[in-house]
């Protein structure tokens, strides 16, 4: 086998790995870890390898931090080497998910002689295609949209799984930080800690939120009652901008 898929537990790749399989695809299935994936990530994880991938003889392989596949100075999750750095996770670099999901991947494929990582963009994300060598995108390749992602999923008999990420991931929308407020509160307290934690190291105001709000604003101006109006799902991404 020379091939591997990049599994995130999203829709895409999950759609993609089961329409794979269904072909008669068998390989690795690699999740790089950072320690910090959502809580729903993680029971989504279990969920898919128990109640489809083992069935079928196949399991998902995990990169944790600390791990042979990450390099030294990764040996804590993600966040806790933001907290030590008074850094935090930038949506417009996306360089976590560079040196903790792409990276990793990348040393477990090469000490494996895998040639080809499989990246499950669907083809209404067609514009996110880095034509580098190595990769490859079946889901476009065959024409699936995320729209159909939903369909594959659903006909496999599988619940779909929610947004994948880290609980502190910078580009969560305001209504994903609310529900993490509201679901796990310790998340959402870690959450705030990371960004005052930054804010106080730089001497300026760092927020995770792409509007530059904080997260405690966040908490103390809309969940707690004092705003009355929320617009903030409807501004565009200030990355955008």
């Amino acid at each position: 086998m020379t091939e591997m898929i990049s599994f995130g537990a999203g829709v895409n790749s999950v759609a993609m790995t089961i329409m794979l399989i269904e072909q008669g695809w068998r390989g690795p299935v690699v999740f790089a870890d950072t320690g910090g994936e959502h809580p729903d990530t993680y029971c989504y994880l279990e969920y898919f390898e128990r109640d489809y991938l083992k069935p079928r003889g196949m399991e998902i392989t995990r990169l944790a931090p600390g791990s042979e596949w990450h390099e030294p100075r990764q040996n804590c999750s993600l966040y806790q080497f933001c907290f030590d750095r008074g850094i935090i996770p930038l949506a417009m670099t996306k360089w976590c998910s560079v040196e903790w999901k792409q990276e990793p991947q990348r040393r477990w494929l090469e000490a494996h002689g895998i040639t080809t990582r499989l990246i499950g963009f669907a083809l209404d994300e067609s514009n996110r295609v880095k034509d580098y060598p190595g990769l490859s995108y079946p889901l476009i390749d065959a024409g699936i949209t995320r729209a159909e992602c939903g369909r594959i999923i659903q006909r496999a008999g599988l619940l779909a799984p929610k947004k994948s990420g880290c609980f502190y991931c910078p580009s969560q929308s305001v209504a994903a930080w609310r529900a993490l407020h509201y679901e796990y509160p310790d998340l959402y307290e870690q959450a705030i800690a990371l960004e005052e934690n930054a804010t106080a190291r730089a001497g300026q105001v760092v927020t995770l939120d792409a509007h530059g709000i904080s997260l405690r604003q966040h908490l103390e101006r809309r969940w707690q009652g004092q705003m009355e109006m929320d617009l903030s799902d409807w501004l565009p991404c200030a990355c955008r901008l």
